[in-house]
C-alpha cells in the first residue's frame, strides 16, 4: 500500500512525516554524538596518562541515553504509523484543517500527534546541545536527561492519542 493509500495526503500523513523527519534528525545528531564521543576518548586515552582524566568515561553513560532514544524513538513509529493511518481510513482529511465533524469524534487526537513531533524535536534541539557540550569537552548530563523526558513525553502523547481511539473502537 502507497503511503497515500495509507496516511492520506492532508493534515494526518503531514504529522506522521513531520513525527518521522524529527526521528530521523535525532537519529543523524545521535550517530554525530557516538562519534564526538569516541573521538574525544582516544583523544583523552592518547594525551594522557591512565587515570588523570576521566572526562572521557564520566559521559559514557549519557551518550548511551542519547543513543538508547534512537531505539524508543524507532519503537513509537509504529505507533504513529498505527494512529495516522486509522484516522485517514475513518476519518479522512484533505487539507490541513479538521472538519468540526471530525473534531468532535477524535477529540485532541490531532493536537496530541503534532505535540508528540514538537517534542521529538525538542529532543533533537538537547540532543544537538550534547553534541556541542561533547566537543567542547563539557559534561552532557543535563542534555541527555532532557533528550530522553522529551522523548517519555512523546510516548506519553501517543499513549493519550491511542487511548482517544481506542474510546471511538479505533486500532
Amino acid at each position: 500500500m502507497k503511503p497515500d493509500d495509507r496516511f492520506g495526503t492532508g493534515l494526518w500523513r503531514h504529522n506522521r512525516n513531520r513525527f518521522i523527519r524529527a526521528v530521523d534528525r535525532y537519529y543523524t545528531t545521535a550517530v554525530a554524538i557516538h562519534k564526538a564521543h569516541e573521538t574525544s576518548t582516544k583523544a583523552a586515552v592518547a594525551g594522557t596518562t591512565v587515570g588523570t582524566d576521566d572526562s572521557a568515561t564520566t559521559s559514557a553513560g549519557d551518550v548511551n541515553t542519547i543513543v538508547d532514544g534512537t531505539h524508543r524513538l524507532n519503537d513509537l513509529v509504529p505507533v504513529v504509523d498505527e494512529i495516522t493511518g486509522w484516522l485517514h481510513e475513518h476519518h479522512p482529511v484533505t487539507g490541513q484543517v479538521v472538519p468540526s465533524n471530525t473534531r468532535e469524534r477524535v477529540g485532541d487526537t490531532p493536537e496530541l500527534l503534532t505535540r508528540a513531533s514538537s517534542k521529538v524535536a525538542e529532543a533533537v534541539l538537547a540532543a544537538s546541545m550534547a553534541r556541542a557540550e561533547i566537543t567542547s569537552g563539557r559534561p552532557i548530563a543535563l542534555s541527555a536527561q532532557a533528550a530522553e523526558r522529551f522523548i517519555t513525553d512523546a510516548a506519553e502523547l501517543l499513549e493519550r492519542a491511542q487511548a482517544n481511539l481506542d474510546r471511538l473502537g479505533g486500532s
